[in-house]
């Protein structure tokens, strides 16, 4: 089975490919679910602009290196250019990573992955530093505080 590729979601976010002219369905419910498909097939459903969408903006993650280069996602000489945010490279994003390393991260995530970044740093507020709450917001183009401070309201209302 050389020519299935796994695609794996990256969001806890409800996803969903679908392609009609190819009778393809499928639906992520949560992060790290994976589904198997065959190269050429997921090749042809990527030229769906939605689809495309999902993978650039690293919703939808693979390690498959043919089916990245062949869309175009990854030249010969780099390795990815989509980073699988998982809950632990989050929380070490967040609290532990030196703040050099946050830099250089971040730069390498979407738009989306960001937002993302921002909405964890909310939801895990509990131990951060001011200075980090101030990087954050420099980064993902949000403010934490503020939004720190709505969903502690939101949770004692």
């Amino acid at each position: 089975m050389e020519n299935m590729v796994y695609v794996t979601s990256a969001s806890d976010h409800t996803l969903v490919m679908f392609v009609p002219e190819m009778h393809l369905s499928k639906t992520w419910t949560k992060r790290g679910q994976r589904y198997p498909f065959t190269r050429d097939q997921l090749i042809e459903a990527y030229y769906n602009p939605a689809i495309e969408y999902l993978f650039k903006e690293g919703l939808l993650v693979t390690d498959d290196k043919e089916f990245l280069k062949a869309v175009g996602l990854m030249t010969e000489e780099e390795e990815t250019s989509v980073v699988n945010l998982t809950p632990d490279l989050l929380n070490r994003m967040i609290k532990l990573m030196p703040i050099s390393d946050l830099k250089a991260h971040a730069a390498k995530l979407s738009r989306t992955q960001l937002t993302e970044l921002g909405e964890y740093a909310v939801h895990h507020y509990a131990d951060l530093k001011l200075d980090r709450i101030d990087l954050l917001s420099k980064i993902t183009g949000k403010n934490i505080l503020k939004a720190i401070e709505n969903y502690k309201a939101a949770q004692e209302g």
